[in-house]
């Protein structure tokens, strides 16, 4: 199982916006607007980091207004 969180970078006024689409894809848990470099933060969950990647770059980055991206890996201690 992978976790991972996926800062996002969006538009100048379209975080509300990028924030909204990404609830909607499916293996994205908690979104939270934020600031500071980022302006979304989301939890990702999947079978594996390669699932991960994809659904970062195929369902996230392919949102209108997202600008940019930082996936961070969960590691269990």
């Amino acid at each position: 199982m992978g976790k991972a969180l996926v800062l996002v970078n969006a538009s100048p006024g379209k975080d509300r916006a990028v924030a909204r689409r990404l609830k909607q894809v499916k293996g994205i848990g908690s979104v939270c607007l934020v600031s500071g470099l980022y302006d979304v933060v989301g939890t990702v969950t999947a079978r594996s980091h390669e699932e991960i990647i994809n659904l970062v770059y195929d369902r996230v980055r392919t949102i209108p207004g997202v600008t940019g991206s930082h996936t961070m890996f969960c590691v269990d201690v």
